[in-house]
């Protein structure tokens, strides 16, 4: 090949490299976990809520919860404006990002995660069965939140929990769906939500998160295609993990499935608070 047609390629590259940086730059941001930087793409077509949005964001921070630490909240960028407006758009599909408090601090290897994957396909609806027990103090907790935060007197509930069987595994993810009937009842008016989600745990970097991704009831389908998507971009992102386990004394195992569950649940919701800010409105315009 000619000098002058090497030369050209190898700027062609340069430049390919360039823009391939400037395009993580803009759409992956970086996150502390635990002392360790993680790279997240940001969902295609989504953008992160952050304070300008100032009733999304509020609602937002409702969605925490004892057991994790939310990192980031997605919602569509044709919601973005509505949000920055200080509304709240619909927000029938949205992404969160959570980290188990306990364990952000470990460095989880491939071997111990491996371990946690096969005991998620095993006792996730075991686990799930213990986890009902907590959710109505958690639903309580979160409905005092949304009254003082919002001005109107609240209260929620889970009436219904149905998970599914893993249907996505790689080296270093694990994903399984589930469905959950939300109910909310304020100023003598009930509402309820069925909302369809999928959960996945990924290991990037010795750092296990909670992938959640959340739509309207018949959105299955969108929520399993779409957390795939997000699972293989974040994993691209980042290192592998370490073979081994550092950080830790041991983990249990059983209540990182837990802490996942409850994860999933508080944040979804919130389909429930949009329709107490409904409530909400009708209060102070009636």
């Amino acid at each position: 090949m000619p000098l002058d047609e090497r030369i050209k390629m190898k700027s062609q590259f340069s430049l390919l490299l360039i823009l391939l940086t400037l395009t993580t730059s803009v759409f992956a941001e970086r996150f502390d976990v635990g002392g360790k930087e993680i790279t997240i793409p940001t969902p295609d077509g989504y953008v992160r809520v952050t304070k300008e949005m100032d009733a999304v964001h509020r609602l937002s921070m409702q969605m925490g919860d004892p057991m994790n630490d939310l990192l980031a909240y997605y919602i569509n960028e044709s919601d973005a404006a509505t949000a920055r407006e200080g509304n709240v758009p619909p927000l029938q599909r949205r992404f969160v990002l959570k980290v188990s408090k306990n364990l952000k601090g470990m460095l989880v290897g491939s071997r111990d995660f491996a371990e946690l994957k096969g005991m998620t396909k095993r006792q996730n609806k075991e686990a799930l069965e213990s986890v009902k027990s907590q959710m109505q103090g958690l639903m309580d907790k979160a409905s005092k939140g949304i009254s003082k935060e919002f001005d109107v007197n609240v209260a929620l509930e889970v009436s219904q929990i149905i998970p599914l069987d893993p249907h996505y595994e790689a080296d270093n993810a694990l994903s399984y769906s589930w469905y959950a009937n939300y109910g909310v009842s304020a100023e003598g008016v009930k509402e309820e939500s069925i909302v369809a989600a999928t959960t996945t745990l990924v290991n990037v970097s010795g750092k296990v998160l909670f992938l959640y991704c959340y739509g309207p009831q018949g959105d299955l389908e969108w929520s399993r295609n779409a957390s795939r998507t997000w699972a293989e971009r974040v994993m691209a992102s980042n290192a592998q993990p370490p073979a081994q386990s550092s950080g830790g004394r041991g983990m249990n195992w059983d209540k990182v499935i837990e802490k996942g569950i409850v994860g999933a649940i508080t944040g979804g919701l919130i389909a429930l608070m949009i329709g107490v800010l409904s409530i909400f409105k009708r209060k102070k315009n009636g």
